[in-house]
């Protein structure tokens, strides 16, 4: 008779340093909580825009029916490359030279998996001799973090501060830590806190990145959500700061900018040698999107009329934001995003307030950071329409009303 055999040592150890993800920690923290039955719940904690996908995507998608037969190309179609970079060209008002299709893009199912993946196909054994660390923003995306840790690194956790308009103090870092610092992860406009970096700060994380021989791995996913001026891109301060692109990889996502998070379509841009290392793993292991997805995503690269108007229904939910919470719970407009970063004193408990009182969900800043300072924030994320958006930052400000902050 066979012996029951364990097979807790089959697992790659790094999964165990893996915490749940917020999402999981969440919904251990409102299990059991009942919702008021009169109430529509509302889902505030996630970053999944409910405006609806341009309408034109629904033909081009229609129209290339049979191409759902065919396997999509692992690095993406040549027209879905130009188109991306047009963009870019556009929106940074980069040089036509300054990237091309060949040489400095990929495309990717979506940026998280990219985000994750650079790490794998970047990230050495050693740094220096020493086991390699990756610089975090500190609140973080939890990718960045799940990516350091499968790769075999150390993740430093880098503050970003209100003392500091929440710009990471990388340079903070101490100098034997940046001596085996592989990759370097920001994110701008920054989830949670919706803060872009300025050139200068851009100009700071450049060359501290390629004087200790680091890759900056950009997540520029907000880029197009703002309500006052366009947030500075890492190649655009490139551009500005006549300097290269070396050492330096972007991400970019048709998620936000479009209302298409179902669809999975995102880029990589940057050094060549990076996309061509990063090109090298992905026909091992990529997930593509599919070609009538690719064709659509292509249009929607083409076409800025409709991030336009999507910017305009954020600009007016953020209105409604600075109308119901001015001069209160820390509120500031951010720079772009579509999140609200409150300072409400005790983020869990308010978090399980609102859940209970109002059927409203919202995400503590407890599960998106290892900062104490972070939990007596919550996350909004303002993706419903204008009508729900009113009704729920109302709410939220009823139940914070009732408490001493």
């Amino acid at each position: 008779m066979n012996k029951n055999v364990s097979n807790k040592n089959q697992f790659n150890k790094n999964l165990q340093l893996l915490n749940d993800y917020p999402f999981q920690r969440l919904n251990d923290l409102l299990k059991g909580i009942e919702t008021p039955t009169n109430k529509k719940v509302l889902i505030l904690s996630i970053g999944e825009p409910q405006h609806k996908p341009p309408k034109f995507i629904k033909e081009i998608i229609n129209k290339n029916y049979l191409k759902w037969s065919k396997y999509p190309p692992t690095l993406g179609m040549d027209k879905l490359n130009i188109a991306s970079i047009n963009w870019l060209n556009r929106r940074f008002k980069l040089t036509k030279n300054m990237v091309n299709y060949k040489n400095n893009i990929v495309q990717l199912a979506g940026t998280r998996e990219g985000l994750f993946n650079i790490a794998l196909a970047l990230n050495p054994l050693k740094k220096n001799n020493l086991k390699p660390t990756i610089l975090i923003p500190d609140p973080f995306y939890q990718v960045y973090a799940g990516a350091s840790l499968i790769s075999g690194a150390d993740p430093v956790f880098v503050s970003s501060l209100k003392e500091n308009n929440f710009i990471p103090a990388f340079s903070s870092v101490d100098k034997k830590i940046l001596k085996r610092t592989s990759l370097i992860y920001v994110c701008s406009p920054s989830n949670p806190e919706g803060v872009s970096l300025k050139l200068d700060d851009w100009k700071d994380l450049i060359y501290l990145a390629r004087n200790n021989n680091s890759i900056l791995i950009v997540d520029e996913c907000y880029t197009d959500i703002y309500s006052g001026s366009p947030p500075i891109g890492v190649l655009e301060a490139c551009e500005k700061l006549n300097t290269n692109i070396s050492n330096i990889v972007s991400f970019h996502s048709l998620s936000k900018r479009s209302n298409v998070p179902g669809f999975r379509s995102g880029f990589a841009v940057g050094d060549k040698n990076i996309i061509t290392n990063f090109k090298k793993l992905r026909h091992y292991c990529a997930g593509q999107q599919p070609i009538p997805i690719q064709e659509a995503a292509t249009a929607l690269w083409d076409d800025d009329l409709h991030s336009e108007k999507n910017r305009l229904k954020y600009k007016k939910k953020f209105q409604l934001a600075k109308a119901v919470f001015k001069n209160k719970y820390d509120f500031y407009m951010p720079d772009g995003g579509f999140y609200l970063w409150l300072n409400v004193g005790n983020g869990e408990k308010i978090t399980k307030e609102l859940w209970k009182k109002k059927g409203i969900k919202v995400m503590p800043g407890a599960y998106l950071s290892r900062l104490e300072n972070s939990n007596s924030y919550i996350r909004i994320a303002l993706v419903g329409n204008i009508k729900e958006t009113n009704f729920a930052l109302r709410n939220i400000s009823n139940i914070l009303s009732k408490y001493s902050i």
